[in-house]
C-alpha cells in the first residue's frame, strides 16, 4: 500500500494511508547497516553501560563548560579541542556532561568513550565505524551514501583505519550539499583517548581527525579528552596549531577547583545525611574543608569518599576518621584508596587477614587484569570460585567498583586509578593488598586454558559441515559458548604472553598449553574463534606466542605454532565463513607431514570415502597478496618485518601485513607507474620513485605524504635510504644519481658519470659507500658525502638491474640482463664469483643477514637461493 495523506475541503479533515512495507523496509535497512558496521556497544555516552557515569553538578565546572560550548558554536573555531589533565581531574565527567548538553541542543554528532579492559572499547578497530553509524542517525542526509558505501565495501570494518575514515566518514559527509544559510556545528566527542590500545593507532587517529575541517556543508568539531601521555603529546605535536586548541584541567586556578569540589561535597553529603540518618550539620564545616583540601585537584577522590560514606556496611563517622588519618600521605591515590583497604582488615585476626588478602588478590586482581569485563557469575566460573565468595569480596568495595545487583551484568571499575594504585610496586609497601601483575596474568592464563579444555567439535551443534557462520543466531552461540568461555578463547594468549617476566611461570604455562590445549583442542579453539567472528585474531595470537618463545625455536611448541600458522593462512577464508570446514577442507587438504593433520587425524570427516592426493609438506609459499590492478614492479620489507610494501604500474604503493596478508594502507598520489620503493632503516619513512618523474616520501603508519614530491627531468627508476636515514638516493632515466635530505627535502648531491639509465641503488651497511647499477653495463661505487667516484666495476655484458652489499661490506652482488649474478671484491674491484642458472634477467638480489646466502629474483618467474661459500644452488622457489 502506498503512503498517502490528503486533505478534504478547507483542511477540515485528513485521510492518511501508511505504507507499512516502507517502514519495515527502512527498519531492515537500519539493521543491515548495524550488521555491516558492527558499532561497539557501550561506546556512546548514553549507552546502557554508561548510564551511571557522573555528570557535572549545576554550578560546577562552569568556566570549562562555557569555553567548550563557545568553541563548539563558533564558526571560526579550531577543529579539535583537546581537554587533558592528570588522572582523576574529571575529564570523563566533563565529556559526559558536554555530550549530554550537545545531545539536548541537537548538536551532538557522535560519541565514543574509550575504556581500557572493555574489549572493543579499548582499541581503535571500530572507532570510525561506530562514529559513522551514529552520524547516520544524527545527520540523516548521509544515510543513503553510507548505506551504499557499506554495501559496496563488505568487510569495511576489517580494513585499515585510514580507509575506514575516508570511506565511512569523509565520503558520506562530503556528499552533503552545501547550503551556506543552513550550515550548523556538530560535535564528535571522543573520551579517554589514552585508554586506546596501541600508540601507533592513537597517532593515526590524531592525524586523520583534522581532515574533518574540510567538510564544507557542516562545521564538524571534535572534543577529545585524555591524560597527558607521551603518545598523545607526540600525536598533537604533528597537528598544526591552527587545527587544535588545548584546555588543561590541572592548570585551572586552585580556588575554582576548590569551589567546585566543595559544591560537589555539599550536594552528595545532603543525600548521604538523609540516607544514613546523620545530623544535618554532619560532618561539620571544619571536617568538610579538610575533605575538600584532601581532594583538590582530584574529583575522583571526592567521589570515592562519598561512595565510602554511602556504603551500608561501614559506619560513616568511622570512615571519616579513617580517611582523615591519611590526610598527610604524600600520594593522592594513597589518600583515596588506603582508607577503603584499611577498613577491610579491621577487626580481623591474623588467620582471617591472610585468607582475606588471598581471596582479594584472586577476585579483585582478576578484575584488574581482565581484558574485557565479566559479570560476577562469569568471573566466578572463570576463577573456579563459589559465587558466594566472589560476592563477599566485592560487596565491601562498592566505593571503588561498580558492582551491579544483577549478577549477570559486568563488574566494572569506577576509575582506572584504582587499578594503577593496586599494581604500583610501592603499594605493596603500604598494604598487603598490592597485586603482582605477572602473577595475576599467569593465574588468568591458566584458568582460561582450563576452560578451553571444555571445547569440543561442533560445539554449537550445526546441522552440516558447510553451515555458514552468518546464518547462525547469536543467541545460539551464547548458549553453547557462555561469556567466561568466550573470554577464555579470546584472551588466554594475551594473559600468557604477559608472563614473560617470570621464566618459571612462562615455562609452566607453555607446558600446560602444549600438553592439554594445543595437542587436543587447537582445532576446537579455531572453530570457536570462527563462531565468535574472531578468525582474524588467530594469526596475531599465534604470532604473539612465537615472539614470546623466540629464544627456543627448536622446541616442540615452536614447531607446532609454525605449522599452525601455515594451516590458518591456507584455510583462513573458508574457516571464517564456515567454522566446521576447519575439520573438512582444512584437514583434508593439509600436507601429509603437517603436524596439525597428524595430531588431529581422528577429526577427519567420516563421510569422506577417498582422500585426495596432497603435498607431502608445506610449500615455500607463505602468502599470495592480491589487490594491485597491474604488474607489481617492486617489493620491500620494513626493517621490523611488520610491513611489506609493493609498488605497481597501477600508480599505487600498497602496504601489507605479511603475517595475515591483510592490506593495511593504499598510498595514492603518483600519476604513473611506481617503479621502486624503499623503507628508511628506522621504518618511519617510505620512499617511492615513479615514471611520473617524482620521488615521494610517505609516513607508512598513516599513509600521509611527508614531503612535497621531488621532481626529476625523467623517470625515477630506483630509490634507497642511507642506514642513518639522513640521505635518500634516487636513480633516474637521465643517467644521474641524486641525493636528498629526507627531513627537509633539499637536494644535497648530484652524482654524474653513468652513460645510461640508473636502475639500481644500494648503500653499504655503514653508509660510507653508495653503489649504482646502470644500463651502461657498469656498477659505480661513490662516496655519498663528497660525491666522489671511488670505483667503476666493469665486466657486465648487459644492463645492470640490481645491486646489493654483503652485511660486512666486503662483497657486492650485481644482477644483470645476461641472467647471471656476479660477486665483486670491493677492496680490489675484482670479480670473485658468478652464479648461473636463471633463464631471464636478474632483477633483484639480496644477502641473508649473516651473509652466507644470496637470493636472486628473475624475470624467469623464479627466486633462487645460493650458497656463497660453494656457489651452489640450494633451492629454486617457483610459483610466480
Amino acid at each position: 500500500m502506498d503512503s498517502t495523506i490528503s486533505f478534504s475541503g478547507a483542511n477540515y479533515g485528513a485521510e492518511i494511508g501508511v505504507n507499512y512495507g516502507s517502514v519495515t523496509n527502512e527498519f531492515h535497512h537500519q539493521l543491515d547497516l548495524d550488521d555491516k558496521l558492527s558499532p561497539v556497544p557501550g561506546a556512546a555516552f548514553d549507552s546502557y553501560e554508561n548510564q551511571h557515569e557522573d555528570q557535572c553538578l549545576p554550578g560546577t565546572r562552569t568556566d570549562i563548560i562555557d569555553q567548550i560550548t563557545e568553541w563548539a558554536s563558533s564558526p571560526n573555531a579550531r577543529c579539535i579541542l583537546w581537554l587533558n589533565g592528570i588522572a582523576g581531574t574529571g575529564k570523563s565527567t566533563i565529556s559526559q556532561t558536554m555530550a549530554r548538553n550537545f545531545s539536548n541542543s541537537k548538536s551532538l554528532g557522535a560519541s565514543f568513550f574509550f575504556k581500557r579492559g572493555e574489549a572493543d572499547r579499548g582499541n581503535a578497530r571500530k572507532l570510525f565505524p561506530t562514529i559513522a553509524r551514529q552520524l547516520a542517525i544524527t545527520i540523516p542526509m548521509i544515510d543513503p551514501a553510507l548505506q551504499q558505501i557499506a554495501h559496496d565495501n563488505p568487510g569495511i570494518t576489517t580494513k585499515t583505519m585510514r580507509e575506514q575514515f575516508e570511506k565511512l566518514l569523509l565520503q558520506p559527509l562530503q556528499s552533503l550539499e552545501r547550503n551556506p544559510a543552513a550550515i550548523k556545528a556538530m560535535v564528535i566527542v571522543i573520551d579517554a583517548l589514552d585508554e586506546c590500545e596501541g600508540d601507533s593507532d592513537i597517532r593515526l587517529i590524531l592525524q586523520l581527525l583534522p581532515q574533518l575541517k574540510n567538510i564544507a556543508a557542516i562545521h564538524l568539531r571534535v572534543l577529545l579528552t585524555s591524560r597527558l601521555d607521551l603518545p598523545i603529546r607526540l600525536g598533537f605535536s604533528r597537528i598544526p596549531s591552527h587545527d587544535h586548541k588545548d584546555l588543561i584541567l590541572h592548570d585551572i586556578p586552585i580556588e575554582v577547583i576548590e569551589h567546585d569540589i566543595s559544591l560537589f561535597f555539599e550536594y552528595r553529603l545532603a543525600g548521604i545525611r538523609i540516607e544514613r540518618s546523620l545530623p544535618t550539620d554532619w560532618p561539620g564545616e571544619k571536617n568538610l574543608q579538610k575533605l575538600v583540601a584532601l581532594s583538590v585537584p582530584l574529583f575522583i577522590f571526592a567521589a570515592t569518599i562519598c561512595r565510602i560514606f554511602e556504603n551500608p556496611d561501614w559506619d560513616p563517622t568511622d570512615s571519616l576518621t579513617e580517611i582523615l588519618t591519611h590526610q598527610n600521605d604524600q600520594s593522592k591515590l594513597d589518600r583515596t584508596y588506603l582508607p577503603v583497604l584499611d577498613r577491610l582488615l579491621s577487626r580481623q585476626c591474623e588467620k582471617q587477614k591472610a585468607k582475606l588478602v588471598s581471596e582479594f588478590r584472586q577476585v579483585i586482581g582478576g578484575i584488574m587484569m581482565l581484558e574485557s569485563p565479566l559479570s560476577m557469575v562469569s568471573l566466578a566460573k572463570l576463577l573456579e570460585l563459589p559465587e558466594r565468595l566472589v560476592r563477599l569480596r566485592l560487596d565491601p568495595l562498592r566505593s571503588v567498583l561498580r558492582v551491579p545487583n544483577d549478577d549477570t551484568v559486568p563488574v566494572r571499575l569506577f576509575h582506572l586509578s584504582f587499578r594503577d594504585f593496586l599494581l604500583d610496586p610501592e603499594t605493596r609497601k603500604k598494604t598487603p593488598f598490592g597485586i603482582s601483575e605477572t602473577e595475576m596474568h599467569y593465574s588468568l592464563a591458566r584458568q582460561c586454558l582450563l576452560l578451553c579444555q571444555t571445547l569440543r567439535k561442533n560445539i554449537c551443534r550445526l546441522p552440516s559441515d558447510g553451515f555458514e557462520r552468518a546464518e547462525l543466531d547469536r543467541r545460539t552461540i551464547d548458549a553453547y559458548l557462555p561469556p567466561e568461555l568466550q573470554y577464555a578463547c579470546r584472551y588466554w594468549a594475551y594473559h600468557l604472553v604477559k608472563c614473560t617476566d617470570s621464566d618459571n611461570m612462562m615455562y609452566s604455562a607453555l607446558l600446560f598449553l602444549q600438553r592439554h590445549v594445543l595437542k587436543k583442542h587447537f582445532l576446537h579453539w579455531v572453530e570457536a574463534m570462527s563462531l565468535l567472528g574472531l578468525t582474524s585474531e588467530i594469526l596475531g595470537i599465534l604470532d604473539d606466542l612465537q615472539t614470546a618463545i623466540s629464544g627456543n625455536n627448536s622446541s616442540p611448541i615452536s614447531h607446532f605454532l609454525h605449522d599452525a600458522k601455515r594451516f590458518i593462512v591456507k584455510n583462513f577464508q573458508i574457516v571464517d565463513q564456515a567454522p566446521l570446514q576447519v575439520y573438512c577442507a582444512g584437514l583434508i587438504f593439509a600436507p601429509h607431514t603437517a603436524i596439525i593433520r597428524r595430531e588431529f587425524k581422528q577429526e577427519l570427516p567420516t563421510w569422506v570415502c577417498q582422500l585426495p592426493r596432497v603435498e607431502e609438506r608445506w610449500s615455500a609459499e607463505l602468502q599470495t597478496l592480491e589487490g594491485h590492478s597491474s604488474r607489481v614492479r617492486s617489493v620491500t620489507f620494513s626493517p621490523d618485518g611488520r610491513l611489506l610494501a609493493s609498488s605497481s604500474h597501477d600508480s599505487t604503493v600498497r602496504l601489507w601485513d605479511p603475517t595475515t596478508g591483510a592490506l593495511t594502507q593504499k598510498l595514492e598520489g603518483h600519476s604513473g607507474s611506481v617503479l621502486s620503493v624503499a623503507f628508511s632503516f628506522d621504518g618511519r619513512m617510505l620512499a617511492s620513485g615513479s615514471d611520473d618523474k617524482t620521488v615521494r616520501i610517505w609516513d607508512p603508519l598513516t599513509g600521509a605524504p611527508v614531503q612535497t614530491p621531488k621532481y626529476h627531468p625523467m623517470w625515477v627508476l630506483s630509490v634507497t635510504f642511507s642506514p642513518d636515514g639522513r640521505l635518500l638516493a634516487s636513480g633516474s632515466l637521465d643517467k644521474i644519481v641524486r641525493l636528498w635530505d629526507p627531513a627537509t627535502g633539499a637536494l644535497t648531491q648530484t652524482l654524474e658519470g653513468h652513460l645510461g639509465s640508473v636502475a639500481a641503488l644500494a648503500f653499504s651497511s655503514d653508509g660510507r659507500l653508495l653503489a649504482s647499477g646502470s644500463d651502461d653495463k657498469t656498477v659505480r661505487i661513490w662516496d655519498p658525502l663528497t660525491g666522489a667516484l671511488i670505483q667503476n666495476l666493469d665486466g657486465h655484458p648487459k644492463w645492470v638491474w640490481s645491486v646489493a652489499f654483503s652485511p660486512d661490506d666486503r662483497l657486492l652482488a650485481s644482477g644483470t640482463g645476461d641472467q647471471i649474478v656476479r660477486l665483486w671484491n670491493l677492496a680490489t674491484g675484482a670479480l670473485t664469483q658468478t652464479l648461473e642458472g636463471h633463464s631471464g634477467p636478474v632483477v633483484a638480489v639480496a644477502f641473508s643477514p649473516k651473509g652466507q646466502l644470496l637470493a636472486s629474483g628473475s624475470s624467469d618467474k623464479t627466486v633462487r637461493l645460493w650458497d656463497l661459500v660453494t656457489g651452489a644452488l640450494i633451492q629454486t622457489l617457483e610459483g610466480h
